[in-house]
């Protein structure tokens, strides 16, 4: 949110004042649309992309009938009833929102609701933040106050389409369920809270084991580790068989190094954080910190191990 917050500050000077007109941007400021009431222009602010008329999205500039983009059942996103809307030309591929919270399919149910959320909003002062609900990180955001309620139905769809979010979605629910066979691969901490810790390896995906959140799914392909879900390249990290770093960003703090028996920071002589492999039990080798103690059973790649004892796999 802080982050929110200082992109606010940024992008204020650059943003209209004029009432029913604003920007809508990403979460990285690049601008996605220009809004001026009902319509909305590209970033060059003369293309005309959208317009709404009733309960309609039209694209391009003309109200005909094969110019129809998103039929909607309502153009109130914060609805206190579930309402839908559907691509013009495909009426089986149904989204639906109710109070700000946008979903694949339509059913009012507690459960389908809960297990089919996509995209929801939030607001922060005068400003409207639009986050992906399987993993609560930061899409788009504008100012509400310049803009009608209904910009959001528009802005959820291509977001969604955007990040490909029902592929992600049902991704997470057909993930195979975890059990104690070998095919895994396990590290857990010995002392303290096992159960929020304990993390599974099944030879492509690294994850917590008793929780589906898909902000701490990995994949490690032999040289990349990135997010299995997000689509986020601050959290992409390369290993070369002995470095451990970020891609896109310099950060000495999360760099580390394998040099044949030790794992540690490369730019931190604590002790503490210089862990080493034995029977099983990954520890610091000083053997003064048993509660940062993990036990691992089977074989994980040196990198993943890296992205947990660091704390950077389940940071929140």
């Amino acid at each position: 949110m802080k982050h929110f917050l200082f992109w606010v500050c940024i992008c204020w000077s650059s943003c209209s004042a004029k009432a029913g007109t604003g920007w809508v941007y990403l979460a990285d400021s690049t601008r996605l649309f220009f809004a001026i009431n009902n319509e909305l222009y590209a970033p060059d602010q003369s293309t005309l992309l959208y317009f709404s008329k009733g309960n309609i999205f039209f694209k391009g500039t003309t109200d005909d009938k094969q110019n129809i983009y998103l039929l909607t059942s309502s153009m109130n996103p914060a609805s206190a009833s579930l309402q839908t809307f559907y691509l013009g030309d495909n009426k089986e591929d149904v989204f639906s929102f109710q109070e700000n919270q946008f979903y694949y399919g339509k059913n009012e149910t507690s459960d389908f609701m809960e297990r089919n959320k996509l995209v929801h909003f939030r607001k922060s002062g005068k400003w409207t933040a639009a986050y992906s609900s399987l993993s609560d990180s930061l899409l788009a955001y504008y100012l509400t106050d310049s803009l009608p309620p209904s910009i959001a139905i528009i802005v959820a769809y291509t977001l969604i389409k955007k990040y490909g979010l029902p592929g992600s979605l049902n991704k997470l629910q057909t993930l195979p369920a975890v059990n104690t066979e070998q095919q895994f691969s396990t590290i857990k901490p010995i002392w303290g809270n096992v159960i929020d810790n304990e993390w599974i390896w099944d030879g492509e995906i690294l994850r917590l084991r008793w929780s589906n959140d898909p902000r701490f799914f990995w994949t490690f392909d032999g040289q990349y580790i990135k997010p299995y879900y997000l689509q986020n390249i601050n959290l992409q990290y390369e290993w070369d068989g002995e470095l451990f770093k970020p891609i896109w960003r310099n950060s000495r703090a999360e760099e580390w190094i394998y040099d044949g028996r030790l794992l540690k920071p490369v730019y931190d002589t604590d002790w503490a954080n210089q862990y080493v492999l034995e029977n099983n039990v990954l520890k610091p080798w000083s053997n003064v910190h048993s509660e940062r103690e993990w036990r691992v059973d089977g074989t994980i790649p040196t990198p993943l191990l890296i992205l947990v004892v660091s704390g950077i796999a389940g940071a929140r």
